[in-house]
């Protein structure tokens, strides 16, 4: 204690009015702290209102203020009132004493001092009143803490009312302190909340300390949670009561209610989800099983907790079964996320695999250490069965079951690369069955499926399980052989194939008779890789079916140079005619009686890759064929009319002739196309001959009748082209619309020669003039010819006597055209 005194450094205040009685005491108090001194009462009181010294030192007797009259006015200073005073004098009487400390004086010390008991005494005082100070300051300290804890403190005795409050404002029930002294607990709390402690009151009274949480209703109306605490506290005089501290806690709830939201929230969800979820702790223990995980593994959530991941989720390889390593193990050992691998499988509890697949994450709490892991996966056994389906379907003819052409040429590109490497032979075989679309047009396409499938069943049972039959769409099949060995073996394997497809078909007791046409290109006989292998098995194909179908042709130069011609003519009609190279020609048809051009015909021609004008029987077949005739028509229809109107324009009124297919009279749109074409040329309707032949009228014919009507209603004329040479009846020149008829060529050939020809050339010209008909002679190449049509009545004749075919400008010459007028024509 005395060391503490020292380090506080004590302020001793002397006052007496001898100096050799300041220079004692001074002496005998050295020592225990600051030491200062007055000479009269005055100047001590001067010294104490500056620095309040912790004891003092008083002599009684001094001139002017003696020492009673100084310590009464020390006792009435408030802070000077609190200071120790002990009295110093050589009186020894008792009552001087008693004055003293009637006074407030704390000790009495005689002159002469006995030193060591002065010190011991003023020491003891010392002690004293650093040990009130430090109360003081305590108490101070206690009563700052109350009053700024977070907290409701208050007192409240047996009768429970309010003793003590450190809610000086009223913050907790809107009551202060000061206001709050003596009223009743019911009073402050309110009803609900008094009515909510009540027992608990009931509880600390019998001596009992009881805790508990409780949410107060503030007095306007807002919740307060509290943490209560009741402490058993008699008074002074041992009556009852009690402290009660409440600690808000509202925001601890706040936070505990939204943490138990969010991990409701995350329950439901996880519960919820289509996907199953397992957690771990650290050590791969389940903790946790959502309801998916629970129907996919087959233990229960409370079965599985504390058991090994491995144990509730053993995961095995897809396809041989082997065990797999859970990724959950490898979370826990790095800390990252882990995918499962693509060919994992679960194994169920009652043995079933799943396939599974997804991933597991690690699970770190705020600080980032390691709490536990979680795998999330899902059954995709469905989905990868699909996939696989669908591969198949992607590689394989949905109609046959049979490779499709993304899998064809994916295996020819092996068997080529086997050949190379072997040394061996490769075969291709190109299958189109001829006229089937004959039969999907008269029996539906039912009974086609049903024969197209028949058909690949045969083809799958001639060949070997090494080869492949593959349907390209529509009635073509494809068989590759790989490992040929001879061409002759080649031929073997096509007849067979023909044999077959040509046995009857039974469908719901009906017979069905197919044939089919074959090309075969061989590796590395004709073909050096796998473009050309099809390209010309295809150009064999065709030439089998040019040949007359129900046959199988291999692949040589002639095909291949017929394969070029098609192609370079297919991509200049697809390119349009006007830049694909076509142009149209034209034949004077002449008045034999004056020699007098009466008309033309508009024949195509075609300038091919190499600059060659190619004749119509080249390409019209393969234009028919492809439905690019009608284009092309359209373009000769066009053009011609657009000529005729120019030569009109100079004074040649000629009627021009267009041939007009069979594809094209059939077209939904061809009257229209006409109507069209004379209306953006100009050309008069009367001017225009259509030309058909005989095959047309036998087709359809009451579309075809239709047809020509609403073509005559236009204004055009009808002409039969190649009279006589066609299998239709004479009736249908009463049936039909017609205007000219024109004999064909080979009849007036040989009309001066053969008798037959000339007989028929005769009946034909007695039969047009029967029934008002216009006749026009093909053909006619020399002057005897062109003299015996004249004596039987036919005088417009058309052939190399008069004029070959010929380009525009050409026939613009024959007109006597000046190539000047031609150009002005051209220009309107």
């Amino acid at each position: 204690m005395f060391n503490d005194l020292r380090r506080e450094q004590a302020r001793i205040l002397i006052v007496d009015d001898v100096a050799s009685n300041i220079h004692v005491i001074r002496e005998a108090v050295r020592d225990l702290g600051e030491v200062r001194f007055a000479t009269s009462g005055k100047a001590a009181l001067d010294i104490m209102q500056k620095s309040s010294p912790d004891v003092i030192l008083l002599d009684i007797e001094m001139p002017g203020m003696d020492g009673y009259a100084v310590c009464k006015a020390i006792k009435e200073s408030p802070r000077l009132r609190d200071i120790p005073v002990i009295f110093v004098t050589s009186h020894d009487q008792r009552e001087h004493e008693l004055q003293a400390l009637s006074l407030g004086g704390v000790d009495f010390l005689h002159k002469p001092l006995n030193v060591p008991v002065a010190r011991a005494r003023i020491q003891t005082h010392l002690a004293l009143q650093m040990k009130t100070r430090q109360l003081a300051l305590a108490k101070k300290d206690l009563a700052d803490v109350l009053q700024h804890l977070p907290a409701f403190v208050a007192h409240w005795g047996g009768n429970l009312c309010n003793q003590f409050c450190n809610d000086a404002v009223g913050h907790w029930f809107g009551i202060a302190a000061a206001t709050m002294r003596g009223m009743h607990v019911r009073k402050v709390l309110g009803e609900a909340n008094y009515a909510a402690i009540e027992e608990h009151l009931k509880d600390v009274l019998r001596g009992n300390c009881p805790s508990f949480d409780l949410t107060f209703v503030r007095r306007e109306g807002s919740l307060l949670y509290g943490q209560v605490s009741l402490v058993f506290r008699p008074d002074e005089n041992g009556r009852p009561g009690f402290l009660m501290l409440i600690t808000d806690v509202t925001e601890r709830r706040c936070a505990e209610q939204a943490l138990y939201d969010e991990k409701e929230r995350i329950r439901i969800t996880l519960n919820s989800i289509g996907d199953a979820v397992i957690a771990t702790d650290t050590n791969g223990n389940i903790t946790f099983l959502n309801p998916i995980a629970e129907d996919m593994t087959g233990w229960l959530s409370r079965e599985a907790v504390g058991e090994p991941v491995e144990r509730v989720m053993p995961l095995r390889e897809s396809n041989q079964g082997h065990g797999m390593f859970n990724p959950i193990r490898l979370v826990l050992s790095e800390k990252r996320t882990v995918g499962m691998a693509m060919n994992c499988a679960l194994q169920r509890r009652d043995g079933q695999l799943l396939e599974v697949e997804d991933s597991a994450a690690p699970i770190l709490d705020y600080a980032g250490n390691l709490t536990g892991a979680i795998i999330v996966f899902h059954d995709v056994s469905e989905a990868r069965a699909m996939a696989v389906k669908m591969t198949h379907l992607a590689h394989h003819d949905a109609l046959t079951n049979l490779p499709n052409r993304m899998l064809l040429q994916d295996r020819t590109q092996q068997a080529l690369q086997q050949a190379v490497h072997n040394g061996e032979r490769l075969g291709l075989y190109i299958i189109d069955l001829d006229h089937f679309k004959v039969i999907n047009d008269s029996m539906g396409h039912s009974v086609g499926d049903l024969l197209l499938k028949q058909v690949a069943r045969r083809l799958m049972g001639v060949v070997r399980p090494c080869d492949t039959v593959s349907r390209q769409g529509g009635d073509e099949f494809i068989v590759l052989v790989p490992d040929m060995g001879a061409i002759e073996q080649a031929g073997v394997l096509a007849g067979k194939m023909l044999k077959l497809i040509s046995e009857p078909y039974k469908l719901d007791g009906n017979v069905y008779d197919l044939s089919g046409s074959i090309g075969v290109s061989l590796y590395p006989d004709d073909s050096v890789n796998q473009e050309e292998l099809y390209r010309h098995a295809d150009a064999a194909m065709y030439r089998a079916k040019q040949e007359g179908r129900n046959r199988y042709r291999f692949f040589s130069a002639e095909i291949e140079e017929a394969l070029l011609t098609r192609q370079a003519l297919e991509r200049h009609i697809r390119m349009g005619a006007e830049q694909g190279g076509f142009l149209v020609y034209y034949q004077p048809k002449v008045d034999a009686r004056d020699s007098s051009v009466v008309g033309l015909e508009a024949l195509l021609r075609w300038r091919n890759d190499k600059e060659e004008i190619v004749s119509p029987s080249s390409f019209i077949p393969l234009a028919e064929e492809t439905g690019l005739i009608v284009p092309l028509g359209l373009f000769v229809l066009r053009q011609a009319c657009q000529d005729g109107k120019r030569w009109g324009g100079l004074g040649h009124r000629l009627r021009i002739a267009v041939n007009v297919s069979a594809v094209q009279m059939m077209g939904s749109d061809f009257c229209d196309s006409v109507r069209t074409v004379l209306k953006e040329t100009g050309f008069p309707a009367e001017l225009l001959e259509l030309e058909i032949t005989e095959g047309v009228l036998a087709q359809d014919v009451e579309r075809t009748m239709n047809v020509l009507a609403d073509l005559k209603s236009l204004g055009v004329s009808i002409a039969i082209d190649d009279f006589g040479t066609g299998y239709s009846s004479l009736s249908y020149l009463k049936l039909f619309p017609l205007d000219v008829l024109k004999i064909d060529q080979s009849f007036v050939h040989d009309m001066l020669a053969d008798r037959h020809n000339a007989a028929i050339v005769a009946a034909i010209v007695s039969m047009a003039q029967g029934m008002d008909l216009r006749l026009v002679a093909e053909g006619v190449e020399e002057e005897g010819q062109a003299s015996e049509l004249l004596k039987l009545g036919c005088h417009i004749m058309q052939g190399y006597h008069y004029g070959k075919p010929a380009p525009a400008d050409e026939i613009d010459a024959l007109l006597n055209i000046d190539p000047r007028l031609a150009i002005a024509g051209e220009a309107q």
